[in-house]
């Protein structure tokens, strides 16, 4: 093993990226004796691998199963995230096209909390900020909902101000004051000439596996180094994109030897003696920034001809935002071409769904029971419909919002919102729902979307209520669908949240204008959040335990409708009460002893006369305006694509 690993790594660390290159992309999971095998590879006791796998248990990054005498270890929704989030920096997945903006954040703590202010400091580095004084800290990324959670984990949102900007200035010079670039050149500089001298063929498997698991592991401590910044704010002389395709073409010339040594560890551990299906590529996207020469020159047409089933090419591209999500919703449903028919297969069914109790992602190509089929599609689709039908409301009040900065955001959310059911809709595609007949049968009323958007709008309260408490409503339940077991629905999810949030922002604005505003403003903010108080309590649905839930079983939904709006009133109702508003419930308290919210049960009769399409004035009005703008512009898409274009019923 190489000395430089043994040396410098604790097990835990070595053990992570172990998980994160092997584990990860194998399903994630692997049973212990594949574990203390690979360890052992890498100069580490069986012992200290088990200890290690203890400590990251009790950080809730894996879970231990038993199978008899034998136990496996599985990562956990939130070690999933985390070796996810870190493994597009590792591998370069990461688009790096800047806006030209600035997300600044600024904190105060009293000295008496030194400790989080520390915590919130490692964090914020981690993410990619960079500091410019002792509470202002920069970067130049939209990072959503990762510092959302940041935030919430140490429970300092109050505490923090975000904002966006564009510099009047040099960004350069702001880059290099934020940043410690000259350290970071040094670290790369280092990195470049460790291997220098090295044959570049290994000479087995098993020394392949070692280099490559060394080789990631030395690369993974950027992810504390190196923010990913953008070639703009970058010195002309900067090493990191030579250091980025030099790892790049090195993984690839050990990486289909690796996955050899790999597979025999692991099905030498497994019962049956298999290894497991690898589920994802690591080099799933080539470059790691367009245009560079770097990554051209960085290995020989040998090297990157010997990484197994990885890309064949390493040529750049241009990784627009939506590369990946385009690309998740493309790939063909294929069941046929596993074998099987429209009936589902008992003992294929019964390893499926144990390869999604253990975290497996189920990709378009890959054989699936039409009961999985069928419930993702009435789902996804119900989701791709209400991003539609969301619109509509907020629609309606472009030309009546009271600034013009109000209808130009307002504006782009609707944009946002129906770009989105787009992208919806293509994942509803990828599991063999043909998109003209979901939008037929929206348009028609056959087609099903959340409660809350039956209803109306009658002020500007209604559309502060909708961008804060629907769209909070909703955050809460599609930052869960980023665990969901499809992957194309988890891939379109990542970027949909993200601008969910922007959203929520944008509601949260309207609210605390109203209700700082004039006396009759904010009686106009208090009735409507009278009146949009029960649908959203209507939003997360009845309360149904998750062992009576199919749609937990089978994957498609990773909390219960309960726990959902649980975290919603924990988020939401504190906030109204800073803002002086009363929800309209006297019963509602917080109960320390049960630590979950009481609350007077809504009409649950109302709820379920929407499910069962009684449609109220709002949506027939609404669908009324879809069908006569679908019959008018009907000659417009028999223009564009040559098909003809029915007519909703």
């Amino acid at each position: 093993m190489d000395q430089r690993m043994s040396a410098s790594s604790s097990a835990r660390s070595l053990l992570l990226t172990v998980f994160g290159d092997l584990v990860l992309p194998s399903g994630g999971r692997a049973w212990l004796a594949t574990l203390a095998a690979a360890m052992g590879e890498l100069g580490v006791a069986p012992a200290t691998t088990r200890q290690a796998l203890r400590r990251l248990v009790s950080q809730g990054l894996v879970a231990a199963e038993r199978h008899g005498r034998l136990a496996s270890y599985h990562l956990t929704a939130q070690g999933r995230r985390r070796l996810e989030e870190a493994a597009e920096r590792i591998y370069l997945r990461r688009p790096l096209a800047w806006d030209g903006r600035w997300r600044m954040l600024t904190y105060t703590f009293p000295e008496d909390e030194r400790a989080t202010r520390a915590a919130l400091r490692k964090e914020l580095g981690w993410l990619g900020y960079g500091s410019l004084s002792g509470g202002v800290w920069v970067c130049p990324w939209d990072l959503g909902t990762r510092l959302d959670a940041v935030l919430a984990k140490h429970d300092v949102q109050g505490g923090v101000q975000t904002f966006t900007a564009a510099l009047e200035g040099d960004d350069r010079s702001l880059a290099a004051r934020a940043y410690d670039l000259g350290e970071l050149r040094a670290a790369h500089r280092a990195f470049l000439e460790a291997d220098e001298g090295v044959t570049p063929r290994p000479e087995s498997d098993r020394e392949a596996f070692v280099r490559r698991i060394d080789l990631v592991h030395r690369w993974r401590k950027f992810l504390f180094l190196d923010p990913g910044l953008p070639d703009e704010l970058l010195p002309a002389d900067w090493l990191g994109d030579r250091a980025a395709a030099t790892f790049l073409a090195r993984y690839g010339a050990l990486e289909g030897a690796a996955w050899r040594h790999w597979d025999r560890l692991a099905a030498e551990a497994d019962p049956e003696g298999r290894a497991p299906a690898r589920v994802t590529s690591n080099l799933d996207v080539p470059a790691p920034r367009s245009g560079n020469d770097d990554l051209a020159h960085a290995g020989s047409d040998a090297e990157v001809a010997d990484r197994g089933d990885a890309p064949a090419t390493t040529a750049p591209t241009d990784r627009a935002a939506t590369t990946e999500e385009d690309r998740s919703v493309r790939a063909p449903t294929a069941n046929a071409r596993h074998g099987a028919g429209s009936e589902d297969d008992p003992k294929r069914t019964e390893a499926f769904l144990e390869r999604l109790h253990a975290g497996h992602k189920v990709e378009p190509s890959d054989w699936m029971p039409d009961t999985y089929r069928q419930l993702n599609i009435r789902f996804i689709e119900m989701h791709a419909n209400s991003e539609i039908m969301g619109a509509l409301p907020e629609r309606e009040w472009i030309a009546r919002a009271p600034s013009l900065r109000r209808k130009r955001s307002l504006a782009a959310k609707v944009q946002d919102e129906v770009g989105h059911a787009h992208l919806i809709y293509r994942v509803a595609e990828s599991l063999g729902r043909p998109r003209p007949a979901m939008y037929e049968d929206l348009i028609a009323g056959r087609g099903k979307f959340h409660n809350v958007f039956h209803y109306p709008t009658y002020t500007w309260g209604d559309v502060a209520c909708i961008g804060f408490l629907v769209d909070g409503a909703a955050i809460v339940t599609q930052r869960a669908l980023l665990d969901t077991s499809y992957a194309p629905y988890v891939r379109v999810m990542r970027r949909v949240v993200a601008e969910e949030s922007l959203h929520y922002r944008h509601g949260e604005d309207i609210m605390l204008a109203l209700a700082s505003g004039s006396d009759e403003q904010f009686e106009m903010l208090q009735e409507a959040v009278n009146r949009w108080w029960e649908p959203v309590m209507h939003f997360f649905g009845t309360d149904v335990a998750a062992e009576d839930d199919p749609m937990i079983d089978w994957g498609v939904k990773t909390r219960t409708n309960e726990q959902s709006r649980q975290e919603w009133i924990s988020q939401y109702v504190p906030k109204l009460w800073d803002m002086g508003i009363e929800p309209p419930d006297p019963t509602l308290a917080y109960d320390p002893e049960t630590r979950t919210w009481r609350y007077s049960e809504p009409d649950w009769d109302r709820l379920r006369a929407i499910i069962k399409g009684e449609p109220t004035d709002a949506t027939k009005s609404r669908l009324y305006w879809r069908q006569l703008l679908h019959r008018h512009h009907a000659w417009i898409h028999q223009i564009v694509t040559g098909d003809e274009v029915p007519a909703a019923a």
